[in-house]
């Protein structure tokens, strides 16, 4: 990638520094309930870029359910997709990648399916999108949030050896005791709930936070000057590894005792343009 100073505009304020960089979630943060962008946060983002700042990209969704949206909307800029498990670059090419081999994915399918877990799976290796049963609501609904489609099939038809992620869409009612029952047995895996239906399963390591760390890095910017807006579970270590870490007004009531910066305005009050307007950058 281009040097990051290419990128970023000198601050004289108070509490920004030299130089930062964005970094935002999609679902519950950048857009809104309808699953859309308002105005006023796609403003925000022109702004930002149009002043040489860096806007990116921070999201659990996979490569094929982000770039619809960005193309819908007219944004180009570094994505990190499968919470860290991708890493693009303003281009769409891949900077970074990991993921867990074939047969360790087919562990968890195998845990799964045996022990009739309340649930469907989802499988994810770059831009190959495998899911137990399409005919599922649970799947259909899935695509129709992230405007793209998924292929019915097992793990074995994964093409690559490397499988970002496994989506498990559970029943809201028994999410946290998938959550536990899957963390048990695979201990050596990351297991994170990212949102009251959905657990990730990905390799050990994997987090926004180690991503967001790659980036900063790669771009010789120290992550203390970043900014970053999350709404859920998956985004806590971001928000706290960011030099400002703000949780989105809709975030559940347990996080927002966890994190000192809360936006004053929700996804569907344009909470990321105010705070950015707050901070003087839009």
């Amino acid at each position: 990638m281009n040097d990051v100073r290419c990128l970023c505009t000198t601050y004289k304020q108070e509490g920004i520094g030299m130089e930062t960089v964005i970094f935002a979630d999609i679902d519950g943060t950048l857009l809104n309930s309808e699953h859309q962008i308002t105005t006023l946060t796609r403003q925000a983002i022109d702004t930002v870029q149009n002043n040489g700042i860096p806007f990116v990209i921070v999201t659990a969704r996979g490569i094929t359910g982000t770039y619809p949206l960005l193309d819908q909307n007219g944004i180009r800029c570094p994505v990190i997709t499968y919470s860290g498990g991708v890493i693009l670059d303003e281009h769409r090419n891949v900077i970074y990648h990991d993921g867990l081999t074939r047969d360790r994915a087919a562990d968890v399918v195998d845990f799964i399916e045996s022990n009739n877990l309340d649930m469907v799976w989802c499988a994810f290796s770059f831009e190959d999108w495998i899911s137990q049963d399409r005919s599922d609501p649970r799947i259909l609904n899935e695509e129709s949030i992230v405007m793209a489609r998924s292929r019915e099939g097992a793990i074995a038809s994964v093409e690559r050896d490397e499988v970002q992620k496994i989506l498990c869409i559970c029943n809201p009612a028994e999410t946290n005791e998938i959550e536990r029952r899957l963390g048990e047995h695979f201990s050596d895996l990351m297991i994170v709930k990212s949102s009251d239906i959905l657990i990730e399963v990905m390799p050990m390591g994997t987090t926004k936070a180690a991503a967001i760390r790659r980036l900063c890095a790669l771009w010789n910017l120290p992550i203390e000057l970043s900014i970053a807006f999350g709404d859920s579970y998956n985004d806590v270590p971001m928000l706290e590894a960011a030099g400002k870490g703000y949780l989105m007004a809709n975030a559940p009531v347990d996080l927002k005792c966890r994190l000192p910066l809360l936006t004053d305005r929700d996804n569907d009050h344009d909470g990321i343009y105010w705070t950015l307007k707050d901070l003087d950058l839009v």
